[in-house]
């Protein structure tokens, strides 16, 4: 697992960081500071880091509700880790642990997108709902791409997860 430097306590789960998502900050900020300024980057990196950490508590969060603790959440270059502290004890919990964060994400994306269309329709034209817009296509495309068939992603637990409801075994 990786290690890091412990930032905050919520809901009793620790958050971490990793040196590496350092990367993610310096990358987002430098990309929305030099297209919108500086007061653009912070927003954007904080609503950024908020999705990944989002993601990672709906996971956590649907965990405990299979009776599964949460050790902790690593934030790092990749994105986010929720290290759980056991093995899901049935196909149906595996899957919907495994899924959780996906949805979160589709929400989050559907948010910012939805937010950016009704405040454009009002004749709102502000840097800000522009990053509203980037913020809802980037949970957008962090969802599907969790979603994908493959290990270590969402989308490849939940494979597993049907494969072990279909042949009983994990």
């Amino acid at each position: 697992m990786l290690n890091g430097t412990k930032l905050f306590t919520i809901r009793k789960i620790p958050v971490f960081a990793h040196w590496s998502a350092l990367l993610i900050v310096v990358l987002v900020a430098t990309n929305l500071g030099t297209e919108a300024g500086p007061i653009v980057a912070v927003v954007g990196v904080v609503g950024f880091l908020a999705s990944i950490l989002l993601h990672e508590f709906a996971h956590a969060l649907t965990a405990r509700r299979f009776g599964i603790p949460t050790k902790r959440i690593t934030l790092w270059g990749l994105g986010g880790i929720a290290q759980l502290g056991g093995e899901s004890p049935t196909p149906k919990a595996e899957g919907w642990i495994a899924v959780a964060g996906p949805l979160t994400s589709a929400a989050l994306g559907g948010i910012g997108i939805g937010g950016y269309l009704g405040l454009t329709a009002l004749g709102v034209d502000a840097i800000g709902v522009a990053v509203l817009l980037w913020l809802g296509l980037i949970n957008a495309a962090l969802a599907v791409f969790n979603m994908l068939p493959g290990a270590p992603l969402d989308g490849g637990r939940v494979l597993s997860a049907w494969r072990w409801s279909r042949h009983g075994d994990r």
